[in-house]
């Protein structure tokens, strides 16, 4: 699910597990929200509904922190579990995002 908060793109992972299928349904309409969102502003991956990442999955996550930051916008990452937390540590993805640890670290990012 993708939408607005504030001119922020929020870009939600919805499904359980994101392998290829969800990753490529997920990326066109991301593409389409990263570009809208004005320079300045976050683009927000929301993972709180996620419990895991195919390749597939974590490849969208760099695709989509790397067209934010050439689109002038500030990649943020939320909601991750122990598990994804600590893929994208072993990956050094963690270090393409500002990570968001808690609902009031994303509110303050989003004002």
């Amino acid at each position: 699910m993708i939408r607005q908060r504030n001119s922020h793109a929020i870009i939600r992972f919805d499904s359980n597990t994101i392998g290829a299928r969800e990753a490529a349904i997920i990326a066109d309409e991301a593409y389409k929200a990263i570009d809208a969102a004005p320079r300045g502003k976050c683009m927000v991956i929301d993972l709180s509904r996620c419990q895991s990442l195919s390749s597939m999955g974590l490849g969208l996550c760099v695709t989509l922190a790397n067209r934010a930051s050439e689109t002038g916008l500030r990649p943020v990452v939320a909601g991750m579990n122990v598990q994804l937390a600590e893929l994208f540590r072993l990956m050094r993805i963690d270090r393409m995002f500002t990570t968001a640890t808690s609902t009031a670290d994303l509110e303050r990012l989003l004002l």
